[in-house]
């Protein structure tokens, strides 16, 4: 078994071979840096700098499913395999490719879930490949809508958001309780971009069009409410359940 040294070595020259391949095309390397206003930076980045942030990126990620591990007990491990190769690489593959720590944080969560679980390596595979598609803003709205209050009629038990303002509705007497403005979780995105995240998300099947017109009107695409297949996603990339002290 190799020392953590030289597996930390490894990682690093794998990661770098790209940046060293470049380093070594002096006639590339001299038509970037001419390019005006941005050259210089596409150089830095390319000779090394770029590299640095995927190896720490990756590093990152692995201390996340280390610490995501170490904390549960009574699971099998997992033997070397050509699907456990073929998953890592492409979490790895995603992971380096993120800026965001909440989103490398999710794919650790994932790699824990299928260490615990031991499931199926397809569905773990196609569980990496949607996460790899989605923004944290996506995910931020998948967990908005699992988590709202139920609607009372027309939509009774449903979980719903909405695109419009119900505020006047809600100070009815015999309202109920109605469905929730996605707009007051985004409060910094234009009703324009909210739609559009919306409807990125039914196009991947994570939310569906729940109908128009049980609020007083509205149009398409202007109530929904998670599937299935969101829950089941956002299991797969939330903290594994079992952990203990």
């Amino acid at each position: 078994m190799k020392s953590p040294e030289k597996q930390k070595a490894v990682k690093a020259g794998f990661i770098t071979k790209a940046s060293a391949i470049y380093t070594d095309k002096f006639l590339l390397r001299a038509k970037i840096q001419l390019i005006p206003g941005i050259g210089g930076a596409l150089d830095t980045l390319l000779s090394g700098l770029g590299a640095k942030y995927q190896f720490e990126r990756l590093e990152h990620l692995i201390n996340e499913v280390y610490d995501q591990l170490k904390h549960i007990k009574n699971f099998n491990a997992i033997e070397p395999t050509e699907p456990l190769y073929d998953f890592m690489m492409g979490v790895f593959d995603q992971a380096i490719k993120s800026r965001s720590e909440k989103k490398r944080k999710r794919f650790a969560n994932l790699v824990a879930n299928q260490v615990v679980r031991n499931s199926q390596w397809d569905e773990a595979e196609t569980a990496c490949r949607l996460l790899g598609d989605l923004t944290e803003i996506h995910i931020q709205v998948l967990d908005i809508a699992l988590k709202v209050e139920p609607c009372d009629d027309p939509y009774k038990g449903e979980r719903v958001l909405t695109l419009y303002d119900h505020h006047k509705l809600a100070k009815r007497k015999d309202a109920g309780k109605v469905p929730t403005n996605l707009s007051e979780y985004l409060p910094s995105l234009s009703n324009a971009a909210t739609e559009m995240i919306c409807s990125e998300l039914m196009a991947r099947g994570f939310l569906r069009d729940i109908g128009v017109g049980g609020f007083g009107g509205g149009t398409f695409m202007g109530y929904f409410a998670a599937t299935e297949t969101a829950q089941w996603l956002m299991d797969w990339i939330s903290e594994p359940l079992v952990k203990s002290g």
